[in-house]
């Protein structure tokens, strides 16, 4: 700390907290700091390796002796809570001292709830090569192999109450409406007895998701039951949460999404609107908060799972480490998502659910060129997309990893058709959208690409994939032509997920084809610094263009 300029301001246990003179400074003593420890962990048995969270806020804090405070000080702690093990976050303010230097590379996160603060923070997470691969795909496989014990007993050191054991499981309260509130009247509460029992069978239609039936859910109240009690009355990990609020001609909806086992709030939202058709109001609320769940319910499991011990993974678990491993995108870290894959596979041999997962990281393997035998691995993803449809018709993933394997050989038509049935069967699938967008463009359908890639981003406007969808805008605008507005696109694509070469890919040809030879040069650079060797034909597998 002290030779980055740092002063430590205080310990506890494991962890410190310090005062740095620049955010440069701060990021130059925790990268070194992650690198020291991976290498160190390496040495190490996996029971044995150590990770740690990191936090850093910028602005203005009060000095009492010895001691900081100050709301940027609780922001820098709630960054660190949030931060995945063996990561960096930093805060909207801090991003903006460094974003001009080229000295780290960020992934935008979006904005996030942060206790005690009124307004939402934006979140970035520094994107650096120390970020730790959990195991090496050969001890994984060894761990996993040596674990005993049946998985549906595992409590992660929780308590042992067979309420736990149901990860995926969820269950939707009826809102509350406060009393003495304008709102405190029979219709009203119909409405929010309602709205709850909207989203509960809305939620139902996502395949990630046991959602228990509103006929028992509804049943509870807040006020008069305790979390914990609710969810162990009803076999949940997760309660969703309302509550109905008006001043003047105003309603407030908030929401609220909380593991019961730890006590944590998942995700929080409020959602302001004048009085109006009520329909209409519940209609529209509805729809952004069962948009919502899934990707912070899904970004919440990965990253439990990523913390559990190995020898008490369920399937679910490695299911949702695979997850980890497969969205951080290094050759490393697929080979782990396929070993978790796998590995959940065996302990669930007829599941509908698993297969998707390994068909994505073959789907990778052949796009980015890592495959010995490409073709082969196209086969194979396509396989198992195939086994995941016929083994459960009615699995939206399934259909949506169909149609991205599809789209990997040229079948861009029949791909666009398995997209539209995932969102048949989940009208809420914001992924199945943004794919949507990617192939109505590489179909030469722009206009319809912008119209599938807005509504993603609106219906998921924090979602971790979110520059997936940007880069189909950015596709639109270059198959139409427009090269400069397809830079534009590109570049924020770029800056939301710097480590995805495709991006730099789109950036290159767009700024080329633009009229700035020296900007494409740049980004093309770029692109063979994080994919070096990559070849025409994995490129064509990737974008493959109708016309």
């Amino acid at each position: 700390v002290e030779c980055n300029g740092g002063r430590i301001i205080d310990t506890a246990g494991d962890g410190m907290f310090a005062e740095f003179s620049s955010v440069a400074s701060a990021l130059e003593c925790m990268t070194t700091f992650q690198a020291g420890v991976l290498e160190a962990n390496e040495e190490l048995p996996v029971d044995r390796r150590m990770r740690f969270r990191c936090g850093v806020s910028f602005g203005n804090v009060l000095q009492e002796e010895h001691l900081i405070s100050g709301p940027k000080v609780n922001i820098a702690a709630r960054l660190q809570q949030m931060a995945e093990p063996g990561s960096i976050n930093i805060d909207g303010e801090a991003h903006r001292q460094v974003s001009g230097s080229n000295a780290h590379r960020f992934i935008d996160m979006g904005f996030r709830v942060v206790k005690g603060m009124s307004d939402p923070v934006r979140v970035y997470r520094v994107a650096e090569g120390y970020e730790i691969v959990m195991e090496p795909s050969a001890r994984l496989a060894a761990a996993y192999d040596a674990k005993d014990g049946n998985n549906s007993d595992a409590t992660n050191g929780e308590e042992g109450d067979h309420w736990f054991d149901n990860a995926r499981g969820i269950a939707v309260l009826p809102f509350e409406v406060p009393p003495g509130s304008r709102m405190d009247n029979e219709e009203d509460a119909y409405m929010a007895m309602g709205m709850a029992s909207d989203i509960a069978d809305a939620l139902s239609r996502s395949n990630w998701l046991k959602v228990i039936s509103p006929r028992s859910s509804l049943n509870y109240s807040e006020a008069t039951w305790a979390d914990n009690e609710i969810a162990r009355d009803l076999g949940v990990r997760y309660l969703l949460k309302g509550r109905i609020r008006s001043a003047g001609s105003m309603v407030r909806v908030s929401a609220s999404l909380v593991e019961c086992p730890t006590g944590t709030t998942v995700w929080s939202e409020n959602y302001d609107r004048r009085d109006g058709n009520i329909f209409d109001i519940q209609d529209e609320i509805t729809t952004l908060i069962v948009a919502m769940i899934e990707p912070e319910f899904l970004r919440h499991e990965t990253e439990r799972a990523a913390d559990a011990r190995p020898r008490d993974l369920s399937s679910w678990d490695l299911l949702m480490r695979a997850r980890w491993h497969f969205w951080r995108g290094s050759p490393r870290h697929v080979r782990s998502a396929m070993v978790c894959a796998e590995k959940a596979l065996q302990l669930e041999p007829d599941s509908a659910q698993v297969p998707p997962l390994p068909s994505f990281c073959h789907m990778t393997q052949a796009g980015t060129g890592w495959a010995e035998d490409p073709e082969k691995q196209a086969a194979e993803a396509l396989r198992l997309a195939r086994l995941a449809v016929n083994r459960d018709d009615t699995n939206p993933n399934a259909h949506f990893t169909l149609g991205t394997a599809l789209s990997l050989i040229g079948d861009v038509g029949p791909a666009l058709a398995a997209d539209r049935r995932a969102l048949e069967l989940h009208p809420n699938f914001a992924s199945a959208l943004g794919e949507i967008a990617r192939l109505s463009a590489l179909d030469d359908q722009p206009e319809a690409a912008r119209r599938a890639a807005l509504r993603a981003i609106a219906l998921s406007p924090s979602d971790p994939h979110i520059s997936l969808w940007v880069y189909s805008l950015a596709l639109a605008s270059f198959v139409e032509g427009d090269y400069a507005a397809a830079a534009d696109f590109a570049r924020e694509s770029a800056a939301k997920r710097p480590d995805w070469f495709f991006h730099h890919h789109l950036l290159a040809a767009s700024e080329a084809l633009a009229g700035n030879p020296e900007r494409a040069r740049q980004a093309m650079a770029e692109s063979e610094r994080i994919l070096p060797g990559y070849t025409m034909p994995a490129l064509e597998a990737g974008v493959p263009f109708v016309r």
